[in-house]
């Protein structure tokens, strides 16, 4: 079964797809989608706020949103990339760098699924301060989405440099995966962080 279009399957139809043993979509492309309904939920929240700004932060949870689907489409097909390379005969002499292109490419298309969602950062912040009380627990359980998001997208990330670098990949070449991880935790640990603000208040 191949994976209908995030942005207009039905979720039953795409869990699925996600539910099939197949390359595609993948566990890349299941945090995409935790992503975006958390920054559904900022959306949400950010609608029963009364205070300025509250239409910029519903703006960027609902770009948000929609970013995450688009990078969550594109890493369920940097899944079927992945699986390509590493199914090439243990001859191949292209092997190796066919592994270091791909999982390179993979990390870098999760750090750019992490960075959608932290730039819901601000928003989180502003909704602490400034949202309607009763959906704080909204906003707690958006951090949490969005911080698990991101660690599962981490996971990903983790296992695409050890990849890379078991295949050959220079130093120079993994170290901007290594801060991407180390990036994506932090955000991660920042938003849990926020969520146990929150819950204390209820």
């Amino acid at each position: 079964m191949s994976a209908p279009d995030l942005a207009s399957a039905r979720l039953d139809d795409w869990l699925a797809a996600l539910a099939a043993p197949v390359p595609e979509p993948g566990g890349g492309a299941a945090a995409g989608v935790v992503i975006a309904t958390g920054a559904a939920l900022v959306a949400m929240t950010a609608g029963y706020a009364v205070a300025p700004h509250r239409d910029a932060v519903l703006a960027d949870a609902t770009r948000a949103r929609r970013d995450a689907l688009v990078a969550a489409e594109h890493d369920g097909r940097m899944s079927a990339a992945l699986v390509a390379a590493f199914r090439r005969p243990a001859g191949d002499a292209e092997r190796p760098a066919a592994i270091i292109a791909t999982t390179v490419a993979a990390a870098e298309a999760s750090a750019a699924l992490v960075d959608v969602a932290a730039s819901l950062g601000s928003a989180l912040t502003w909704l602490e301060e400034h949202g309607e009380p009763r959906v704080a627990p909204d906003v707690a359980v958006a951090a949490r989405m969005l911080a698990c998001g991101i660690r599962a997208t981490a996971v990903n990330i983790r296992c695409d440099t050890t990849s890379a670098r078991d295949a050959g990949a220079e130093v120079e070449t993994l170290a901007p995966l290594h801060a991407a991880l180390a990036e994506a935790l932090a955000v991660a640990q920042r938003f849990d962080a926020l969520a146990d603000r929150v819950t204390a208040t209820l």
